[in-house]
């Protein structure tokens, strides 16, 4: 079952994988399509040239031919450029591009009287453009082959007999263009596949160490039990909080919590309903805190709150706000009378005030105020230096 699963697996990824070459070889094919056909606008009709220099008995009838042929040739560059169509199916345009070339050359050979090799040689050169500057399926390139050489049987057909020699000049310089288009098509068409599926297993390889370095960056800065910040991502705001306080005279407060019955929680009802009790607290504090405060679990049954913003007077209402939310709500050790917690708060005092001394006065006050449980303490007693 496994490797049916396994299996399953990799031919969905497969063909994802050839949808996105498909899709890139779709985009190619437009753009090659728009040069192609841009160009082919203004030379297919310019190439008059050199019908009057090797045919001038059959060039202005051919002058004709070639600016009707350059209609529909004009009209398919400009579908691929502005028409959706154009984005959707471009290889029928480009296919239609290459068809009408070729039937102008067509019609130009039961015109003219004896160069049948040099125009079937132009005839030749579509098929090789086709093949090695499109890396389209070599189905176009069967399509392309199929259709000019129906046309060209039938222009022949209907016009006034050629030489033998002519028509197997002509027959077999296309016919040989046609063969050797459609394996160069192939090969193309199988190298650029190659190719994108080393590109595109690359690309997967460096999307998955992306994802596991932003991965492996989450969890150094977030605590695997509750998913608040650790205390690594706790000091670096604190540090970047103090630092922006002692710039611009910000208010600045910071909370330590302490749950008050871990220890009898774990050794009465195991650790795993202390667990969930650190849970339940990290939500609680994550739900009611303020949206700009960063909470983190610090230490095992302690939990830190930093308000940027709030001074003394605020952070000691948060924190009695939160600690009668968790005294209320925690159900989780209800066997043992509720889960209370007690809470020391310090602000941002100016000065040579740091990260250091005001971690220290929030935890000489959460000492404090661990004597009584379930209080919070924002002050020294008096006379205290």
């Amino acid at each position: 079952m496994p490797g049916k699963v396994s299996s399953r697996t990799e031919n969905r990824r497969d063909s994802e994988a050839w949808g996105r070459f498909c899709a890139e070889v779709k985009r190619s094919t437009r753009m090659t399509g728009i040069g192609a056909g841009l160009i082919a606008t203004f030379a297919y009709p310019s190439w008059i040239a050199f019908d009057y220099l090797v045919e001038p008995s059959s060039a202005d009838e051919i002058l004709i031919l070639r600016l009707l042929l350059t209609i529909p040739v004009a009209a398919c560059t400009l579908l691929l450029i502005f028409s959706p169509f154009g984005r959707a199916r471009p290889e029928l345009l480009m296919l239609g591009i290459s068809f009408f070339i070729n039937v102008g050359i067509a019609l130009m050979l039961v015109a003219v009287e004896t160069h049948y090799a040099a125009y079937a040689l132009g005839m030749s050169l579509t098929m090789y453009a086709a093949a090695f500057l499109l890396i389209w399926s070599p189905v176009y390139t069967v399509a392309l082959a199929g259709l000019s050489l129906t046309f060209l049987t039938a222009a022949l057909a209907f016009s006034d007999p050629i030489a033998t020699d002519a028509v197997a000049t002509i027959y077999f310089y296309f016919g040989t263009a046609c063969a050797l288009s459609f394996l160069g098509q192939y090969y193309r068409e199988r190298s650029a596949w190659s190719e994108f599926e080393v590109r595109d297993a690359l690309e997967r390889e460096q999307e998955r160490s992306s994802l596991l370095l932003r991965e492996l960056d989450r969890h150094s800065h977030e605590d695997a039990l509750t998913g608040l910040a650790n205390r690594r991502a706790w000091d670096a705001a604190l540090d970047r909080e103090c630092a922006r306080a002692a710039r611009g005279d910000h208010q600045l407060a910071v909370l330590l919590c302490d749950l008050d019955q871990l220890k009898l929680i774990n050794d009465q009802l195991g650790h795993p309903v202390g667990d969930t009790v650190l849970k339940s607290v990290g939500r609680l504090l994550r739900d009611h805190a303020r949206e700009s405060d960063v909470i983190a679990r610090i230490g095992g049954d302690e939990f830190g709150i930093l308000s940027p913003g709030a001074d003394l007077l605020e952070g000691t209402e948060l924190g009695e706000r939160l600690r009668a939310t968790i005294e209320s709500e925690t159900t989780a050790a209800s066997g043992l009378g509720g889960v209370t917690v007690s809470v020391g708060v310090a602000d941002w005092e100016g000065g040579d005030d740091s990260a250091e001394t005001m971690m220290l006065r929030a935890d000489r006050r959460l000492y404090r105020a661990k004597v009584s449980r379930n209080v919070v303490c924002a002050g020294d007693p008096p006379g205290f230096v």
